[in-house]
């Protein structure tokens, strides 16, 4: 008769508690606080031209604790000129999100989230400001699961594009750093036409509604 097991999660509850619980302490020391929405969408709804659902779109942004590690941005030598991209890595903790989003939610692939406190402080804030990011995997199981628990949410996500989904972020402020001395970038202020000044048709929008 077994006896004496350390994995055996029926007499381990109080040590996986307990590691819940540092997971937990480490997030609310160490973390940040972003916005975090949750996407809206779903697979029956997406419009199969644009890839989007503009109908139901994302929730209103809610501030969470998280942990996260950004990962250098990777320039890309493109067709059309240098693409920037980055990804971060992150840990959300169950009981942060269910305070915030109901028993049993769960964050999913499609969320968006903007690194508000960490571009608060950014030179040059406004104009260069906090990014988004659009979570792109998540899961529970990784390689450090103690005692063969499950504590937090593990997630990657990248800098997302720009996005007219209803209630979107859209790109953020950090991905359009504007360069003062471009003498072209001024002239173009005054002498490229105003969409929303200038355009003489209503109702226009880019799923055709015109």
């Amino acid at each position: 008769m077994e006896t004496l097991r350390y994995l055996n999660k029926e007499q381990n509850s109080n040590e996986r508690q307990y590691i819940s619980d540092l997971w937990k302490e480490q997030i609310e020391i160490y973390g940040q606080e972003i916005e975090f929405k949750s996407n809206l969408s779903e697979i029956s709804d997406m419009n199969p031209l644009y890839g989007e659902d503009q109908s139901s779109g994302y929730s209103d942004s809610k501030k969470l604790l998280v942990q996260l590690v950004l990962n250098n941005d990777a320039f890309m030598l493109a067709k059309f000129g240098i693409v920037a991209d980055a990804d971060l890595n992150g840990v959300i903790h169950p009981v942060h999100f269910n305070i915030l989003f109901g028993t049993s939610s769960e964050p999913k692939a499609g969320d968006l989230i903007k690194l508000t406190e960490y571009g608060s402080d950014r030179i040059n804030f406004p104009k260069r400001g906090a990014t988004v990011y659009e979570l792109t995997e998540v899961r529970d199981e990784f390689e450090i699961n103690a005692l063969g628990g499950h504590y937090v949410w593990f997630f990657k996500a990248k800098r997302v594009d720009f996005s007219f989904e209803t209630n979107s972020f859209g790109s953020g402020d950090g991905n359009n750093p504007i360069d003062d001395n471009d003498k072209i970038e001024e002239q173009s202020k005054d002498n490229n036409f105003n969409y929303d000044l200038e355009n003489p048709c209503d109702h226009t929008n880019i799923y055709g509604e015109y």
